[in-house]
Protein backbone atom coordinates (compact mmCIF):
# COMPACT_ATOMS: atom_id res chain seq x y z
CA UNK A 1 0.00 0.00 0.00
CA UNK A 2 1.49 3.30 -1.07
CA UNK A 3 2.24 5.78 1.71
CA UNK A 4 2.47 8.89 -0.46
CA UNK A 5 5.23 11.49 -0.34
CA UNK A 6 6.37 12.58 3.10
CA UNK A 7 6.58 16.24 2.09
CA UNK A 8 6.35 18.63 -0.84
CA UNK A 9 6.74 22.39 -1.29
CA UNK A 10 3.71 24.60 -0.79
CA UNK A 11 2.68 27.43 -3.07
CA UNK A 12 3.28 29.97 -0.30
CA UNK A 13 6.90 28.94 0.12
CA UNK A 14 6.33 26.67 3.10
CA UNK A 15 6.33 22.88 3.30
CA UNK A 16 3.34 20.56 3.39
CA UNK A 17 3.94 17.28 5.22
CA UNK A 18 1.62 14.36 4.51
CA UNK A 19 1.05 10.96 6.15
CA UNK A 20 -1.56 8.21 5.81
CA UNK A 21 -2.70 5.62 8.37
CA UNK A 22 -5.20 2.87 7.46
CA UNK A 23 -8.10 2.24 9.83
CA UNK A 24 -11.62 0.84 9.63
CA UNK A 25 -15.08 2.27 10.19
CA UNK A 26 -18.37 0.52 10.89
CA UNK A 27 -21.05 0.73 8.23
CA UNK A 28 -23.99 -1.38 9.35
CA UNK A 29 -22.52 -4.68 10.51
CA UNK A 30 -19.45 -4.48 8.29
CA UNK A 31 -16.11 -2.74 8.81
CA UNK A 32 -14.92 -0.72 5.81
CA UNK A 33 -11.34 0.28 5.11
CA UNK A 34 -10.78 4.01 5.74
CA UNK A 35 -7.55 5.94 5.24
CA UNK A 36 -6.79 8.60 7.84
CA UNK A 37 -4.81 11.23 5.93
CA UNK A 38 -3.05 14.07 7.75
CA UNK A 39 -1.56 17.14 6.16
CA UNK A 40 0.57 19.60 8.21
CA UNK A 41 1.26 22.97 6.61
CA UNK A 42 2.30 26.48 7.53
CA UNK A 43 -0.32 28.73 9.04
CA UNK A 44 -2.04 29.56 12.29
CA UNK A 45 -2.25 26.57 14.68
CA UNK A 46 -5.49 24.78 13.85
CA UNK A 47 -6.68 21.17 13.86
CA UNK A 48 -9.54 20.23 11.53
CA UNK A 49 -11.10 16.82 10.77
CA UNK A 50 -13.00 16.42 7.50
CA UNK A 51 -14.55 13.44 5.72
CA UNK A 52 -18.01 13.42 7.40
CA UNK A 53 -16.89 12.97 11.02
CA UNK A 54 -19.57 12.38 13.65
CA UNK A 55 -19.69 14.17 17.00
CA UNK A 56 -17.43 11.59 18.72
CA UNK A 57 -14.86 11.93 15.93
CA UNK A 58 -14.89 15.73 16.11
CA UNK A 59 -14.25 15.52 19.85
CA UNK A 60 -11.16 13.41 19.11
CA UNK A 61 -9.17 16.59 18.39
CA UNK A 62 -8.79 17.39 22.10
CA UNK A 63 -8.24 13.76 23.13
CA UNK A 64 -5.54 13.27 20.50
CA UNK A 65 -3.77 16.52 21.35
CA UNK A 66 -3.65 15.71 25.08
CA UNK A 67 -2.63 12.07 24.48
CA UNK A 68 0.29 13.07 22.23
CA UNK A 69 1.57 15.69 24.64
CA UNK A 70 1.12 13.50 27.74
CA UNK A 71 2.98 10.66 26.00
CA UNK A 72 6.06 12.87 25.65
CA UNK A 73 5.76 13.84 21.99
CA UNK A 74 5.48 17.41 20.65
CA UNK A 75 2.14 18.33 19.11
CA UNK A 76 2.74 20.32 15.88
CA UNK A 77 1.74 23.95 16.37
CA UNK A 78 0.82 24.41 12.72
CA UNK A 79 -2.23 23.96 10.53
CA UNK A 80 -3.33 20.32 10.66
CA UNK A 81 -6.02 18.87 8.39
CA UNK A 82 -7.12 15.26 8.87
CA UNK A 83 -9.24 13.61 6.19
CA UNK A 84 -11.17 10.36 6.59
CA UNK A 85 -11.45 8.90 3.11
CA UNK A 86 -13.74 7.80 1.55
CA UNK A 87 -15.77 10.80 2.65
CA UNK A 88 -19.20 9.74 1.36
CA UNK A 89 -20.47 8.17 4.60
CA UNK A 90 -20.51 9.33 8.20
CA UNK A 91 -17.77 8.13 10.56
CA UNK A 92 -18.73 7.51 14.17
CA UNK A 93 -17.16 6.09 17.31
CA UNK A 94 -14.01 6.69 19.32
CA UNK A 95 -11.82 4.19 17.47
CA UNK A 96 -10.36 6.94 15.28
CA UNK A 97 -8.23 8.40 18.09
CA UNK A 98 -5.29 6.02 17.63
CA UNK A 99 -4.99 6.28 13.81
CA UNK A 100 -5.34 10.08 14.01
CA UNK A 101 -2.56 10.34 16.58
CA UNK A 102 -0.24 8.03 14.62
CA UNK A 103 -0.92 9.85 11.35
CA UNK A 104 -0.05 13.17 13.02
CA UNK A 105 3.13 11.69 14.47
CA UNK A 106 3.98 10.29 11.05
CA UNK A 107 3.55 13.69 9.43
CA UNK A 108 5.71 15.12 12.23
CA UNK A 109 8.48 12.60 11.34
CA UNK A 110 8.24 10.80 14.70
CA UNK A 111 7.37 7.48 13.02
CA UNK A 112 8.13 6.24 9.48
CA UNK A 113 5.16 6.92 7.22
CA UNK A 114 5.94 3.89 5.03
CA UNK A 115 5.48 1.47 7.95
CA UNK A 116 2.43 3.32 9.23
CA UNK A 117 0.75 2.88 5.85
CA UNK A 118 1.13 -0.91 6.17
CA UNK A 119 -0.81 -1.33 9.43
CA UNK A 120 -4.45 -0.96 10.46
CA UNK A 121 -4.92 0.99 13.69
CA UNK A 122 -8.11 1.07 15.78
CA UNK A 123 -8.48 2.31 19.35
CA UNK A 124 -9.65 5.04 21.69
CA UNK A 125 -7.15 7.22 23.57
CA UNK A 126 -7.47 8.57 27.06
CA UNK A 127 -5.95 11.94 27.88
CA UNK A 128 -2.83 10.28 29.31
CA UNK A 129 -2.32 8.13 26.19
CA UNK A 130 -3.80 4.80 27.27
CA UNK A 131 -5.30 2.81 24.37
CA UNK A 132 -8.79 1.47 25.11
CA UNK A 133 -10.97 -1.17 23.51
CA UNK A 134 -13.80 0.02 21.26
CA UNK A 135 -17.02 -1.34 19.85
CA UNK A 136 -16.79 -3.38 16.65
CA UNK A 137 -13.33 -4.90 17.05
CA UNK A 138 -14.35 -8.27 15.59
CA UNK A 139 -15.48 -6.87 12.22
CA UNK A 140 -12.39 -4.61 12.27
CA UNK A 141 -10.14 -7.65 12.75
CA UNK A 142 -11.94 -9.54 9.99
CA UNK A 143 -11.39 -6.63 7.59
CA UNK A 144 -7.69 -6.38 8.51
CA UNK A 145 -7.29 -10.11 7.85
CA UNK A 146 -9.13 -9.81 4.53
CA UNK A 147 -6.90 -7.00 3.20
CA UNK A 148 -3.76 -8.68 4.56
CA UNK A 149 -2.53 -6.00 7.00
CA UNK A 150 -1.56 -6.38 10.68
CA UNK A 151 -3.89 -4.91 13.30
CA UNK A 152 -2.73 -2.39 15.89
CA UNK A 153 -5.22 -2.34 18.76
CA UNK A 154 -5.64 -2.24 22.51
CA UNK A 155 -4.32 -5.16 24.53
CA UNK A 156 -7.86 -5.45 25.91
CA UNK A 157 -9.02 -6.54 22.44
CA UNK A 158 -6.53 -9.39 22.14
CA UNK A 159 -8.78 -12.10 23.59
CA UNK A 160 -11.52 -11.10 21.15
CA UNK A 161 -9.44 -10.96 17.96
CA UNK A 162 -7.83 -14.33 18.75
CA UNK A 163 -10.81 -15.91 17.05
CA UNK A 164 -9.52 -14.60 13.67
CA UNK A 165 -7.02 -17.23 12.62
CA UNK A 166 -3.83 -16.03 10.93
CA UNK A 167 -4.27 -12.35 11.79
CA UNK A 168 -1.08 -10.55 12.84
CA UNK A 169 -1.82 -8.40 15.90
CA UNK A 170 0.16 -5.68 17.68
CA UNK A 171 -1.58 -5.36 21.08
CA UNK A 172 -0.56 -2.14 22.85
CA UNK A 173 -1.42 -0.51 26.16
CA UNK A 174 -0.44 3.06 25.35
CA UNK A 175 0.27 5.45 22.51
CA UNK A 176 3.98 5.17 23.26
CA UNK A 177 3.84 1.39 22.73
CA UNK A 178 1.92 1.99 19.50
CA UNK A 179 4.70 4.29 18.30
CA UNK A 180 7.27 1.60 19.12
CA UNK A 181 5.21 -0.96 17.18
CA UNK A 182 5.18 1.23 14.09
CA UNK A 183 8.89 1.98 14.46
CA UNK A 184 9.54 -1.77 14.55
CA UNK A 185 11.09 -1.90 18.03
CA UNK A 186 8.41 -4.34 19.24
CA UNK A 187 7.06 -7.38 17.44
CA UNK A 188 3.50 -8.43 16.80
CA UNK A 189 2.16 -11.95 17.01
CA UNK A 190 0.27 -14.01 14.45
CA UNK A 191 -2.59 -15.39 16.48
CA UNK A 192 -3.66 -18.99 16.35
CA UNK A 193 -7.39 -19.44 16.41
CA UNK A 194 -8.69 -19.91 19.93
CA UNK A 195 -10.96 -22.92 20.06
CA UNK A 196 -14.45 -22.50 21.42
CA UNK A 197 -16.29 -25.05 23.50
CA UNK A 198 -19.98 -25.36 24.20
CA UNK A 199 -21.03 -24.19 27.61
CA UNK A 200 -22.70 -26.74 29.87
CA UNK A 201 -26.16 -27.81 28.79
CA UNK A 202 -28.78 -25.17 29.45
CA UNK A 203 -31.38 -25.91 32.04
CA UNK A 204 -34.33 -25.47 29.65
CA UNK A 205 -35.12 -28.88 28.19
CA UNK A 206 -38.03 -30.33 26.28
CA UNK A 207 -38.09 -33.17 28.79
CA UNK A 208 -39.61 -30.69 31.26
CA UNK A 209 -42.79 -30.39 29.16
CA UNK A 210 -45.40 -33.13 29.50
CA UNK A 211 -48.44 -33.92 27.34
CA UNK A 212 -47.31 -31.52 24.61
CA UNK A 213 -46.11 -34.05 22.03
CA UNK A 214 -47.94 -32.42 19.11
CA UNK A 215 -46.44 -28.99 19.87
CA UNK A 216 -42.98 -30.44 20.49
CA UNK A 217 -43.18 -32.26 17.16
CA UNK A 218 -43.96 -28.95 15.44
CA UNK A 219 -40.94 -27.36 17.12
CA UNK A 220 -38.78 -30.23 15.88
CA UNK A 221 -40.02 -29.76 12.31
CA UNK A 222 -39.46 -26.01 12.53
CA UNK A 223 -35.89 -26.52 13.72
CA UNK A 224 -35.15 -29.24 11.15
CA UNK A 225 -36.23 -27.19 8.13
CA UNK A 226 -35.88 -23.63 9.51
CA UNK A 227 -39.65 -23.08 9.20
CA UNK A 228 -41.48 -20.10 10.78
CA UNK A 229 -43.74 -21.25 13.62
CA UNK A 230 -46.77 -19.69 15.35
CA UNK A 231 -47.91 -21.09 18.71
CA UNK A 232 -51.41 -20.16 19.88
CA UNK A 233 -53.40 -21.02 22.96
CA UNK A 234 -54.70 -19.66 26.26
CA UNK A 235 -52.37 -18.19 28.89
CA UNK A 236 -50.47 -20.83 30.84
CA UNK A 237 -50.68 -23.48 28.13
CA UNK A 238 -46.91 -23.61 27.62
CA UNK A 239 -46.38 -21.47 24.51
CA UNK A 240 -43.58 -19.44 26.05
CA UNK A 241 -41.97 -22.55 27.53
CA UNK A 242 -41.86 -24.12 24.08
CA UNK A 243 -40.41 -21.02 22.46
CA UNK A 244 -37.73 -20.66 25.12
CA UNK A 245 -36.53 -24.23 24.52
CA UNK A 246 -36.21 -24.27 20.73
CA UNK A 247 -32.54 -23.28 20.80
CA UNK A 248 -31.86 -26.40 22.87
CA UNK A 249 -32.68 -28.61 19.87
CA UNK A 250 -30.66 -26.59 17.33
CA UNK A 251 -27.17 -27.82 16.41
CA UNK A 252 -24.34 -25.54 17.58
CA UNK A 253 -22.80 -22.86 15.40
CA UNK A 254 -19.65 -23.54 13.45
CA UNK A 255 -16.56 -21.50 14.30
CA UNK A 256 -17.06 -19.22 11.29
CA UNK A 257 -20.73 -18.71 12.13
CA UNK A 258 -19.91 -17.93 15.77
CA UNK A 259 -17.46 -15.21 14.69
CA UNK A 260 -20.02 -13.80 12.25
CA UNK A 261 -22.74 -13.66 14.93
CA UNK A 262 -20.38 -12.09 17.47
CA UNK A 263 -19.34 -9.50 14.87
CA UNK A 264 -22.96 -8.45 14.43
CA UNK A 265 -23.47 -8.18 18.18
CA UNK A 266 -20.28 -6.16 18.59
CA UNK A 267 -21.63 -3.46 16.24
CA UNK A 268 -24.91 -3.01 18.10
CA UNK A 269 -23.69 -1.01 21.12
CA UNK A 270 -24.42 -4.01 23.35
CA UNK A 271 -20.89 -4.27 24.77
CA UNK A 272 -17.26 -3.92 23.73
CA UNK A 273 -16.53 -7.37 25.16
CA UNK A 274 -18.67 -9.60 22.95
CA UNK A 275 -17.23 -13.11 22.94
CA UNK A 276 -18.04 -15.64 20.20
CA UNK A 277 -20.15 -18.55 21.41
CA UNK A 278 -21.17 -21.78 19.72
CA UNK A 279 -24.68 -21.45 21.16
CA UNK A 280 -27.19 -20.07 18.69
CA UNK A 281 -28.54 -16.62 19.59
CA UNK A 282 -31.98 -16.30 21.13
CA UNK A 283 -33.73 -12.92 21.09
CA UNK A 284 -37.01 -12.29 22.90
CA UNK A 285 -37.85 -8.57 22.59
CA UNK A 286 -40.70 -6.94 24.51
CA UNK A 287 -43.85 -6.24 22.52
CA UNK A 288 -43.43 -2.48 23.05
CA UNK A 289 -40.32 -2.42 20.82
CA UNK A 290 -40.34 0.05 17.94
CA UNK A 291 -40.06 -0.93 14.29
CA UNK A 292 -36.48 0.34 14.08
CA UNK A 293 -35.57 -1.52 17.27
CA UNK A 294 -36.92 -4.74 15.81
CA UNK A 295 -35.78 -4.37 12.22
CA UNK A 296 -32.77 -2.09 12.56
CA UNK A 297 -32.26 1.54 11.64
CA UNK A 298 -31.78 4.80 13.49
CA UNK A 299 -30.09 7.98 12.29
CA UNK A 300 -26.93 5.90 11.89
CA UNK A 301 -28.13 2.40 10.89
CA UNK A 302 -27.54 -0.30 13.47
CA UNK A 303 -28.83 -3.87 13.55
CA UNK A 304 -32.15 -4.57 15.25
CA UNK A 305 -33.39 -7.63 17.09
CA UNK A 306 -33.99 -9.48 13.83
CA UNK A 307 -30.32 -9.24 12.85
CA UNK A 308 -29.14 -9.92 16.40
CA UNK A 309 -31.03 -13.22 16.09
CA UNK A 310 -29.15 -14.06 12.85
CA UNK A 311 -28.53 -17.84 12.66
CA UNK A 312 -30.66 -18.28 15.77
CA UNK A 313 -34.19 -17.84 17.10
CA UNK A 314 -36.29 -14.68 17.13
CA UNK A 315 -39.15 -15.32 19.56
CA UNK A 316 -42.00 -12.79 19.60
CA UNK A 317 -44.17 -13.57 22.60
CA UNK A 318 -47.61 -11.91 22.67
CA UNK A 319 -47.31 -11.49 18.91
CA UNK A 320 -50.55 -9.51 18.33
CA UNK A 321 -49.43 -6.91 20.89
CA UNK A 322 -46.50 -5.80 18.70
CA UNK A 323 -47.11 -2.67 16.64
CA UNK A 324 -48.57 -3.24 13.19
CA UNK A 325 -45.65 -1.36 11.61
CA UNK A 326 -43.08 -3.59 13.28
CA UNK A 327 -44.93 -6.79 12.38
CA UNK A 328 -45.44 -5.81 8.75
CA UNK A 329 -41.73 -5.03 8.50
CA UNK A 330 -41.03 -8.74 8.95
CA UNK A 331 -42.29 -9.51 5.45
CA UNK A 332 -38.91 -8.94 3.77
CA UNK A 333 -36.65 -10.81 6.24
CA UNK A 334 -38.99 -13.82 6.36
CA UNK A 335 -38.72 -14.13 2.57
CA UNK A 336 -35.23 -12.89 1.66
CA UNK A 337 -33.43 -13.48 5.00
CA UNK A 338 -31.98 -9.96 4.98
CA UNK A 339 -33.11 -6.41 5.73
CA UNK A 340 -32.23 -3.37 3.65
CA UNK A 341 -32.37 -0.04 5.51
CA UNK A 342 -31.84 3.43 4.03
CA UNK A 343 -31.09 6.28 6.43
CA UNK A 344 -29.50 9.66 5.65
CA UNK A 345 -28.58 8.53 2.14
CA UNK A 346 -26.85 5.44 3.58
CA UNK A 347 -28.01 2.05 2.31
CA UNK A 348 -27.19 -0.82 4.66
CA UNK A 349 -28.13 -4.48 4.38
CA UNK A 350 -28.38 -6.47 7.61
CA UNK A 351 -28.36 -10.29 7.69
CA UNK A 352 -31.57 -11.87 8.94
CA UNK A 353 -31.35 -15.65 8.65
CA UNK A 354 -33.68 -16.27 11.58
CA UNK A 355 -35.81 -19.11 12.84
CA UNK A 356 -38.98 -17.12 13.49
CA UNK A 357 -41.19 -18.26 16.37
CA UNK A 358 -44.21 -16.34 17.64
CA UNK A 359 -46.78 -16.97 20.37
CA UNK A 360 -50.26 -15.50 20.71
CA UNK A 361 -53.34 -15.83 22.87
CA UNK A 362 -56.59 -16.74 21.15
CA UNK A 363 -58.25 -13.49 22.24
CA UNK A 364 -57.31 -10.26 24.06
CA UNK A 365 -58.76 -11.33 27.40
CA UNK A 366 -57.11 -14.76 27.23
CA UNK A 367 -60.20 -16.74 28.20
CA UNK A 368 -60.85 -18.24 24.78
CA UNK A 369 -59.81 -21.89 24.76
CA UNK A 370 -60.40 -22.27 28.51
CA UNK A 371 -63.35 -23.24 30.69
CA UNK A 372 -64.05 -19.56 31.31
CA UNK A 373 -66.34 -17.43 29.17
CA UNK A 374 -64.73 -15.00 26.73
CA UNK A 375 -66.41 -11.57 26.73
CA UNK A 376 -64.40 -10.04 23.87
CA UNK A 377 -66.66 -8.24 21.40
CA UNK A 378 -66.39 -8.97 17.66
CA UNK A 379 -64.94 -5.51 17.09
CA UNK A 380 -62.27 -6.09 19.73
CA UNK A 381 -61.41 -9.47 18.22
CA UNK A 382 -61.20 -7.90 14.78
CA UNK A 383 -58.71 -5.29 15.99
CA UNK A 384 -56.72 -7.99 17.79
CA UNK A 385 -56.44 -10.30 14.79
CA UNK A 386 -55.90 -7.49 12.27
CA UNK A 387 -52.42 -6.93 13.73
CA UNK A 388 -51.51 -10.29 12.19
CA UNK A 389 -52.31 -9.58 8.56
CA UNK A 390 -52.86 -12.21 5.90
CA UNK A 391 -49.47 -11.57 4.21
CA UNK A 392 -47.66 -12.15 7.51
CA UNK A 393 -49.64 -15.28 8.41
CA UNK A 394 -49.16 -16.60 4.89
CA UNK A 395 -45.38 -16.49 5.47
CA UNK A 396 -45.67 -18.80 8.49
CA UNK A 397 -45.26 -22.51 7.78
CA UNK A 398 -46.50 -24.10 11.00
CA UNK A 399 -49.56 -23.23 13.09
CA UNK A 400 -49.96 -25.07 16.38
CA UNK A 401 -52.70 -24.61 18.96
CA UNK A 402 -51.47 -25.49 22.45
CA UNK A 403 -54.12 -26.55 24.96
CA UNK A 404 -53.88 -26.17 28.71
CA UNK A 405 -52.67 -29.16 30.69
CA UNK A 406 -55.69 -31.16 31.88
CA UNK A 407 -53.85 -33.10 34.57
CA UNK A 408 -51.82 -32.22 37.61
CA UNK A 409 -48.15 -31.52 36.87
CA UNK A 410 -47.31 -33.77 39.83
CA UNK A 411 -48.92 -36.83 38.25
CA UNK A 412 -46.47 -39.34 36.82
CA UNK A 413 -46.45 -39.74 33.06
CA UNK A 414 -46.26 -42.94 31.06
CA UNK A 415 -42.64 -43.16 30.02
CA UNK A 416 -40.01 -40.45 30.00
CA UNK A 417 -40.50 -37.43 27.70
CA UNK A 418 -37.81 -37.05 25.07
CA UNK A 419 -34.97 -34.75 26.04
CA UNK A 420 -33.67 -31.94 23.89
CA UNK A 421 -30.52 -33.96 23.26
CA UNK A 422 -32.49 -36.76 21.58
CA UNK A 423 -34.55 -34.35 19.46
CA UNK A 424 -31.42 -32.41 18.48
CA UNK A 425 -29.85 -35.61 17.13
CA UNK A 426 -32.77 -36.03 14.71
CA UNK A 427 -32.57 -32.36 13.72
CA UNK A 428 -28.83 -32.71 13.02
CA UNK A 429 -29.52 -35.75 10.82
CA UNK A 430 -32.14 -33.78 8.85
CA UNK A 431 -29.70 -30.85 8.46
CA UNK A 432 -27.06 -33.27 7.15
CA UNK A 433 -29.45 -34.55 4.46
CA UNK A 434 -30.29 -31.00 3.36
CA UNK A 435 -26.64 -29.93 3.20
CA UNK A 436 -25.78 -33.02 1.17
CA UNK A 437 -28.36 -31.99 -1.42
CA UNK A 438 -26.94 -28.45 -1.71
CA UNK A 439 -23.38 -28.48 -0.31
CA UNK A 440 -22.48 -25.09 -1.84
CA UNK A 441 -25.62 -23.23 -0.77
CA UNK A 442 -25.39 -20.52 1.90
CA UNK A 443 -28.93 -21.47 3.00
CA UNK A 444 -29.50 -25.17 2.28
CA UNK A 445 -32.64 -25.53 4.40
CA UNK A 446 -35.95 -26.72 2.98
CA UNK A 447 -37.78 -23.52 3.90
CA UNK A 448 -35.67 -21.65 1.32
CA UNK A 449 -36.37 -23.95 -1.63
CA UNK A 450 -37.57 -22.29 -4.81
CA UNK A 451 -40.18 -23.97 -6.99
CA UNK A 452 -37.47 -25.42 -9.23
CA UNK A 453 -35.61 -26.77 -6.20
CA UNK A 454 -38.80 -28.29 -4.82
CA UNK A 455 -39.39 -30.13 -8.07
CA UNK A 456 -35.80 -31.39 -8.04
CA UNK A 457 -35.21 -32.14 -4.35
CA UNK A 458 -38.75 -32.88 -3.08
CA UNK A 459 -40.26 -35.40 -5.50
CA UNK A 460 -43.76 -36.52 -4.56
CA UNK A 461 -45.11 -40.04 -4.70
CA UNK A 462 -48.36 -40.46 -6.61
CA UNK A 463 -50.41 -40.67 -3.40
CA UNK A 464 -48.68 -37.61 -1.93
CA UNK A 465 -49.29 -35.68 -5.14
CA UNK A 466 -53.00 -36.52 -5.15
CA UNK A 467 -53.41 -35.47 -1.52
CA UNK A 468 -51.59 -32.16 -2.02
CA UNK A 469 -53.66 -31.48 -5.13
CA UNK A 470 -56.89 -32.15 -3.26
CA UNK A 471 -55.85 -29.93 -0.36
CA UNK A 472 -55.02 -27.08 -2.74
CA UNK A 473 -58.54 -27.30 -4.13
CA UNK A 474 -60.59 -27.85 -0.98
CA UNK A 475 -58.66 -25.72 1.49
CA UNK A 476 -58.22 -22.84 -0.92
CA UNK A 477 -54.51 -22.53 -0.25
CA UNK A 478 -52.71 -19.57 -1.73
CA UNK A 479 -49.80 -20.34 -4.05
CA UNK A 480 -47.36 -19.33 -1.30
CA UNK A 481 -49.13 -21.56 1.25
CA UNK A 482 -49.13 -24.44 -1.24
CA UNK A 483 -45.36 -24.20 -1.61
CA UNK A 484 -44.91 -23.94 2.14
CA UNK A 485 -46.87 -27.15 2.73
CA UNK A 486 -44.64 -28.84 0.15
CA UNK A 487 -41.49 -27.58 1.90
CA UNK A 488 -42.73 -28.71 5.33
CA UNK A 489 -43.54 -32.13 3.88
CA UNK A 490 -39.95 -32.32 2.57
CA UNK A 491 -38.66 -31.62 6.08
CA UNK A 492 -40.91 -34.27 7.60
CA UNK A 493 -39.61 -36.72 5.01
CA UNK A 494 -36.03 -35.80 5.97
CA UNK A 495 -36.79 -36.48 9.63
CA UNK A 496 -38.19 -39.87 8.61
CA UNK A 497 -35.29 -40.65 6.28
CA UNK A 498 -37.44 -40.70 3.11
CA UNK A 499 -35.87 -39.86 -0.25
CA UNK A 500 -39.26 -38.93 -1.76
CA UNK A 501 -42.11 -37.09 -0.06
CA UNK A 502 -44.77 -39.63 0.85
CA UNK A 503 -48.48 -39.29 1.53
CA UNK A 504 -48.07 -39.39 5.32
CA UNK A 505 -45.51 -36.56 5.10
CA UNK A 506 -47.98 -34.36 3.21
CA UNK A 507 -50.82 -35.29 5.57
CA UNK A 508 -48.82 -34.23 8.61
CA UNK A 509 -47.70 -31.01 6.90
CA UNK A 510 -51.32 -30.11 6.13
CA UNK A 511 -52.24 -30.41 9.81
CA UNK A 512 -49.96 -27.48 10.55
CA UNK A 513 -51.80 -25.20 8.10
CA UNK A 514 -54.94 -25.28 10.27
CA UNK A 515 -55.69 -21.93 11.84
CA UNK A 516 -56.71 -21.80 15.53
CA UNK A 517 -60.39 -22.54 16.09
CA UNK A 518 -61.03 -19.02 17.40
CA UNK A 519 -59.90 -17.51 14.07
CA UNK A 520 -62.05 -19.40 11.59
CA UNK A 521 -64.56 -16.56 11.22
CA UNK A 522 -61.98 -13.84 10.69
CA UNK A 523 -61.85 -12.51 7.16
CA UNK A 524 -58.13 -11.90 7.02
CA UNK A 525 -57.13 -15.46 7.90
CA UNK A 526 -55.33 -16.65 4.74
CA UNK A 527 -56.57 -19.74 2.99
CA UNK A 528 -60.32 -19.32 3.65
CA UNK A 529 -61.29 -16.24 1.64
CA UNK A 530 -63.78 -16.35 -1.18
CA UNK A 531 -61.13 -15.51 -3.74
CA UNK A 532 -58.81 -18.29 -2.62
CA UNK A 533 -61.63 -20.85 -2.80
CA UNK A 534 -61.73 -20.34 -6.58
CA UNK A 535 -58.42 -22.23 -6.88
CA UNK A 536 -58.73 -25.56 -8.66
CA UNK A 537 -56.90 -28.76 -9.24
CA UNK A 538 -55.57 -27.60 -12.59
CA UNK A 539 -53.63 -24.87 -10.83
CA UNK A 540 -52.18 -27.39 -8.38
CA UNK A 541 -51.02 -29.66 -11.20
CA UNK A 542 -49.37 -26.70 -12.93
CA UNK A 543 -47.45 -25.81 -9.74
CA UNK A 544 -46.14 -29.34 -9.25
CA UNK A 545 -45.14 -30.02 -12.86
Amino acid sequence: MQAGPASRPASNGGVIVFARMPSVGLLGVDAKLVHVEVSISSGLPRFEIVGLPGSEVREAKERVRAAIENSGYPFPLRRIVANLTPADWKKEGAGWDLPLALAILGAASVIPVERAARMVAVGELTLDGVVKDVRGMLPAARTAKRIGLPLLCSVDSLDLVRTIEGLQVFPVRSLRQAVEAVQGTCCGATVARESLALDPERREDFADLIEMEHAKRACEIAAAGWHPLLLTGPPGSGKTALGMRITSILPPLSMEEAVEVASIHSTAHLSTNVRPSLHRPFRNPHHSISASGLLGGGSYPRPGEVSLAHRGVLFLDEFPEFSRTAVEGLRQPLESREITVVRNQILVTFPAQILFVAAANLCPCGRSGTDETCHCSPALLQRYYSRMSAPILDRIDLFVEVARLRRSPFERTNGNPESSRIIRARVEAAWKRQKQRQPESVFPFNSGYSLQELRRWAPLTRQARDLLETAYDRLGLSTRAFHRVWRVARTIADLSGHDAVERDDVAEALQYRRRPSAWVDMKDAPGITAASLESNRTGARRLME
